[in-house]
């Protein structure tokens, strides 16, 4: 027994911290809500109770009304009646007056909680994903639902056959989305549950009749499992039956409490409420709460009087009757309380105004703080409103001051109804709140709130955040700080105070605000904030410049440094002030940046991309949704996530499977329901449907054909069928619902290559060995083959289309090379393939590895390997914009918008970006690079780091870094052709020279003067280059020679002539001094040399038997031991791995393989000789210093400064992480300022 106790109290434990809300039909958040009166509602009760008895009926049940009929009556009534029962699953009631219990995400968390007390047999399998994931309450609601629903249900191994969940006032769901997303889930989760657990599975839902629930009813998969009843269709005699009976036995109970004598009410005044509710029992109920509020048998009937007194001037309205119940209410508690405190008028309808347009209720105490008001005076100014507002007891209590019911504030809000003297004006009572809230977090927002003291600690390691921020973060402060910018948003413009107001917080507490969301863990919601603020401000033509470009620049940080400000509040003035471009805001804060260790590469300004958001692994693809406000995804995990393409954030997540996946291609159904992946793993070709809403698979199937390379994909233009094109010529039309395939043709190709389908699949087009195919299909299915004309330019031999995309208007437009190999330059040929009509060709350098078209086929966005995204007018064939000025990673895919007012784009660096590109519809120039330096190629430095040299892909210019004195000089090297190296000293500098495509020779330089002190050529063709110095700079080595057998020569810096040449005989992948300044060491293909350079050239080799043979030519000389020891050899990534194994110079059997998860870089830096310490980056852009026994978090790194396993160059020299950047700059980290720093 002791065990079992002790078992259920660590369950519970656990369940405990999942996050949820007081949304239960019994919670205390819902104090005064009762079930349906006695002898009422039985005709609508008996057929609910019915439909969950019965086997045979659908699992869902659907009661729809108008507001105030008594729909949440009726499933409070039924969610007791069945609890009593022990068949209540789960019970929550939604309400758009808290954001708890109108919030989405809180939905499957808080049914869980509920589900682990419904059953043991539930209680242990939640649990378990709990312990598993112990964020799994804040993940998205696909996996919520997967894990803490969905899964335990199917271990329920309970008695009882029937598990009810009601969901009450569903409409009240915000965002609506969330609605969708969760009838979806039940609608496609539910029968599967109920079949294979063989227990009745039943949800009742009541909403409005809302058109986005109405549809998903009518026109979804619901419709076929759901039975539906609309409450305000009973027929109105009935209606006013029970609520005469409910007035009648009500108020019987209040004659009782306050000794009047009977019979009272008489039957004629009962018959007159019951008249004048207008079947709405919302009317009924409040004329309860009204006359029971009186003080004193007396005072009923007095009250009972002002009710049933007509008012001809009220009588236009269609709530005439609840409107005069409502002032009414409002003129008495005034009334008494002017006799009772003279002066509290103001005071009384300035807390009211307050709990109407508060965007989420507040308890008194905190109330009161927002107005400066004490606690106990709000409940005094509140005492008579009990009937239309649901009051606590006591001051201190922690349930919020809300609305009885939602009609009170449309009464109250709305012009033309009733409310007299007590309307309240929106848009001023909004601006009245802004103001406070403002001032609210003037007084109450400073840095560092919970006391950490740590600016790197991610929020999620924080001990007891929660308790910290119970007491750094009241609530009024959380709701100033989640609601100010919406308040302001509905205000009224030109309001000089509020203004005033705004720009002392922009000045003073913009960063504190932003550390208390990510605290909160509401960085999605500041983003969404801050939006609305932006554009306040924008539309605002008095508001101060400075202020504008305050709220400008912290909308552009949340947008783009959301992913480091997801994980820590510290990152703002470790991170953001740090790598953010130069603002109003980083100069603004300037003196709250936490160590200045970013010394060169931060942005001039801010550049045209928006958003960028770190995903989990290497994206592969990525498509818009039909109306532009989420963007899919698909990566090497076999991941396909959906994200919100206005804040970067993840809406949820597939996957991933567990098979490596080579390529990923998406389309999306035109109504955007539907999302079809093409997955090409390892082993096999995986066709996937899922629904676009929840993330469920919706039907899978695995292309039976090992050949396959990568097909295509569309869905047809009403979305009822999904078009594959294989690359080997099988067409095949399934049904997008089901998966069945509807006809299947195999187009007769020989040597088919690249392959296209339109958008609709209409036209389908194949490359067969040197001839393009072209294939309309008609809508009967009918295939007819067109011969296309091709342009003059594609018809020559030694042509070779790679891609082909398909247009409108019987346009194609393909990418061509006359070159097999990818990094070849690449031609873009838009022509009419009925006429052969060319219409644009566009030369482009390198190869297009990512290419998109938007929508109306005006624009194409180009992905190159070494260049920026560019984007193309087709249209005129002139380069509209160059996108990416601050990225040196490689576009793997791009896609438009629908609007064609924003491009995505994935990259190697797993960031998911959008550009703004709005600009190019006027013919703005959207460019940002102030050089055509074009990539980074090489960056090399000396020894302390100080001295720095690059070169760039397709320049002749090589950049000269002075780190210290921040000064940059440009050499132009004719024949420049590769890599440079910068001595240890930084006195010299060796480039690498060429006359095109094979190697000349090397020039050396000194560094002060610039001036070329000795050029050679080594015998052979330089085709595999190294050069390297040795540590004292006297020397300098260099390869030669042919590719498998290759020369080193040894050049003399001081008396410029060479001392030595020796022959290797294969191909080396790197060369070194060793640290006694006499040897040379020369790793190759098979395996290592040490040379001895004194002029005997006595050689000693080594095989490399005892390392992964089929790693053998990828292996990289990573550096040698201080003490001459050791080397290090890096080996290629695998997965997201990579192995490095330090060599013993003396004897290769004795090995030491080191594996690093993350993205390993090279070799830096070793202690005492012996020890070597790695910078690595995750996934993410988490930079670390790892050494054998530790590994210290240094910072988080923008995606342009990931070097990816060498993809990106750098060096760690000295003190300096330096990195390539793509715009001609270099990025450079004081890596000793972030490992000193005394708070890590």
């Amino acid at each position: 027994m002791e065990a079992r106790a002790a078992k259920r109290l660590a369950q519970t434990l656990v369940i405990d911290k999942l996050p949820r809300a007081q949304a239960r039909h019994d919670a205390a958040s819902r104090v005064g809500a009762n079930p349906c009166f006695r002898g009422t509602r039985e005709a609508i009760l008996e057929e609910i109770s019915t439909w969950l008895d019965d086997p045979s009926a659908p699992p869902i049940f659907w009661l729809s009304g108008m507001a105030g009929v008594g729909k949440s009556t009726i499933a409070h009534t039924i969610a007791e009646q069945e609890d009593r029962k022990h068949r209540l699953g789960a019970s929550f009631f939604f309400s758009r007056d808290e954001a708890d219990r109108r919030n989405p995400h809180l939905v499957y968390p808080t049914i869980a909680f509920q589900l682990a007390g419904f059953d043991s047999s539930l209680r242990e399998p939640i649990t378990q994903a709990l312990e598993q994931d112990a964020d799994l309450g804040h993940s998205v609601m696909k996996r919520q639902f997967e894990q803490l629903i969905a899964g335990p249900l199917e271990k329920f191994k309970g008695t009882t056959r029937t598990i009810l969940f009601v969901l009450d006032a569903l409409d009240e769901c915000s965002p609506a989305s969330g609605a969708i997303e969760i009838l979806a889930r039940w609608a496609f989760e539910l029968p599967k549950i109920s079949n294979r657990v063989g227990v009745m599975l039943r949800v009742l839902v009541t909403s409005r009749p809302e058109l986005h629930i109405h549809d998903q009813f009518q026109l979804s998969a619901l419709r076929l499992i759901s039975q539906s009843f609309v409450l305000h269709d009973i027929e109105k005699s009935v209606v006013k039956a029970d609520i005469q009976l409910f007035l009648t036995g009500r108020l019987a109970d209040l004659a009782i409490l306050h000794r009047v004598a009977q019979p009272w009410p008489t039957a004629s005044e009962i018959s007159a409420l019951a008249s004048s509710s207008e079947n709405l029992f919302i009317l009924a109920s409040t004329t309860v709460n009204f006359i029971g509020g009186a003080k004193g048998g007396r005072s009923l009937q007095h009250r009972l009087d002002q009710i049933l007194r007509p008012d001809s001037s009220m009588q236009t309205s269609a709530f005439a009757q609840l409107d005069a119940l409502y002032l009414c209410v409002l003129e008495a508690a005034e009334n008494d309380l002017e006799e009772t405190l003279p002066c509290a008028k103001a005071t009384f309808r300035l807390v009211l105004e307050t709990i109407v347009l508060l965007l989420d209720p507040l308890p008194p105490t905190s109330l009161a703080g927002l107005l400066s008001l004490h606690p106990d005076d709000v409940l005094t100014f509140l005492q008579d409103l009990r009937s239309i507002l649901v009051i606590p007891a006591s001051s201190d209590s922690a349930e919020p001051v809300r609305f009885f019911h939602p009609s009170f504030y449309d009464f109250i809000t709305t012009p033309g109804r009733q409310s007299g003297s007590f309307f309240i004006p929106t848009t001023s009572g909004h601006t009245r709140l802004a103001k406070l809230c403002l001032k609210t977090m003037h007084m109450l927002l400073r840095k560092d709130p919970c006391s950490v003291g740590n600016p790197w600690s991610f929020n999620m390691d924080i001990t007891d955040l929660q308790k910290r921020l119970e007491r750094a973060a009241p609530n009024q402060l959380r709701y100033s700080c989640r609601f100010f910018c919406l308040h302001i948003s509905l205000s009224a413009p030109g309001d000089e105070s509020l203004e005033q107001l705004l720009e002392s917080f922009c000045k003073s507490n913009l960063l504190t605000w932003l550390e208390m969301m990510s605290l909160l863990g509401d960085v999605d919601g500041a983003i969404n904030s801050i939006q609305l603020l932006t554009s306040w401000c924008h539309n605002s033509s008095t508001v101060k410049k400075t202020t504008a470009d305050l709220v400008h620049d912290a909308y552009r940080v949340l947008l783009q440094y959301q992913s480091p400000l997801r994980l820590s509040a510290g990152h703002l003035y470790s991170t953001v002030l740090s790598f953010a471009p130069v603002c109003s805001l980083t100069k603004q804060y300037a003196s709250q940046l936490h160590v200045p260790y970013v010394l060169r590469g931060r942005p001039a300004k801010w550049d045209a991309n928006l958003i960028t958001a770190d995903s989990q692994g290497s994206l592969l693809a990525l498509t818009f949704f039909p109306d532009g406000t989420r963007i899919a995804t698909g990566d090497n995990c076999g991941r396909i996530s959906v994200w919100s393409s206005s804040t970067g954030a993840e809406v949820f997540s597939i996957g991933p499977q567990d098979d490596f996946v080579r390529q990923c291609h998406l389309d999306i159904s035109g109504d955007g329901s539907r999302i079809a992946s093409l997955v090409k793993s390892w082993t096999e070709l995986q066709l996937n449907v899922w629904d676009a809403s929840t993330g469920s698979c919706i039907w899978r199937l695995r292309v039976p054909d090992p050949g396959e390379s990568k097909g295509s994909i569309a869905f047809s233009a009403d979305g009822q069928k999904l078009l594959y094109l294989s690359s080997y010529g099988a067409f095949v039309r399934l049904n997008s619902a089901t998966g069945s395939i509807l006809s299947g043709h195999r187009l007769p190709v020989e040597r088919a290559g690249c392959r296209g389908i339109s958008n609709c699949g209409s036209v389908v087009a194949i490359q067969d060995d040197k001839s393009l195919k072209i294939w309309e299909v008609s809508e009967d299915e009918t295939i007819t083959l067109i011969q296309p004309l091709l342009p003059d330019y594609l018809q020559t031999n030694d042509i070779r289309i790679k891609q082909i995309f398909l247009l409108h208007n019987q346009r194609i437009l393909a990418l061509s090379s006359s070159d097999r190999l990818d990094h070849a330059p690449t031609t873009v040929t838009l022509w009419d393939y009925q006429s052969g009509l060319e219409f644009i060709r566009i030369t482009l350098p390198q190869y297009a590895k990512a290419v998109a078209i938007c929508k109306e086929n005006k624009r194409l966005a180009i992905g190159n390997l070494n260049a920026p995204m560019e984007i193309w007018d087709l249209e005129t064939g002139i380069l509209s914009v160059q996108l990416a000025a601050y990225t040196s990673t490689r576009i793997c895919a791009a896609a438009f918008s629908p609007t064609e007012m924003i491009i995505a784009s994935v990259d190697n660096s797993s960031a998911v970006r959008t550009w703004n590109i709005s600009a190019i519809h006027s013919r703005v120039n959207l460019s940002n690079s102030e050089t055509d330096m074009g990539s980074c190629g090489s960056v090399s430095a000396s020894r302390s780091g100080n001295d720095v040299i690059t070169t760039y892909s397709g320049s002749k210019l090589v950049r000269i870094w002075n780190i210290s004195a921040r000064t940059c000089l440009e050499l132009n090297v004719p024949k420049l052709g590769g890599s440079a190296k910068m001595s240890p000293n930084g006195l010299y500098f060796v480039c690498c020279t060429t006359d095109g495509w094979l190697g000349l020779g090397w020039d050396l330089f000194e560094t002060r003067s610039l001036q070329c002190l000795y050029s050679w050529s080594p015998a052979g063709e330089l085709s595999n280059s190294f050069a390297v110095f040795s540590e004292d700079s006297r020397l300098i080595a260099v390869t030669g020679g042919e590719s498998w057998d290759e020369v080193l020569e040894v050049l003399d810096i001081h008396r410029r002539e060479k001392l030595w040449a020796v022959k290797i005989g294969s191909m080396i992948s790197g060369i070194a001094f060793l640290p006694n300044g006499t040897s040379l060491l020369a790793v190759d293909v098979g395996g290592y040399e040490i040379i001895d350079i004194t002029g005997n050239t006595d050689r000693k080799s080594f095989p490399r038997s005892e390392l992964d043979p089929e790693n053998l030519i990828f292996l990289k000389l990573g550096g040698i031991f201080p003490d001459g020891s050791q080397f290090l050899l890096i080996g290629p990534a695998r997965d997201s791995a990579r192995s490095s194994y330090a060599v013993n110079i003396n004897d290769s059997a004795h090995i030491t393989e080191y594996v690093e998860s993350s993205h390993v870089f090279q070799i830096f830096e070793t202690l005492s000789g012996h020890e070597i310490i790695f910078l690595v980056h995750d996934q993410v852009g988490h930079l670390y210093k790892r050494g054998k026994d530790f590994r210290q978090f240094l910072c988080w790194l923008p995606p342009a400064w990931r070097f990816m396993n060498g993809k990106i160059p750098a060096v760690w020299r000295g003190s300096y992480l330096i990195i390539g950047l793509y715009n001609g700059e270099i990025g450079v980290i004081d890596v000793d300022a972030l490992s000193c720093d005394g708070l890590r």
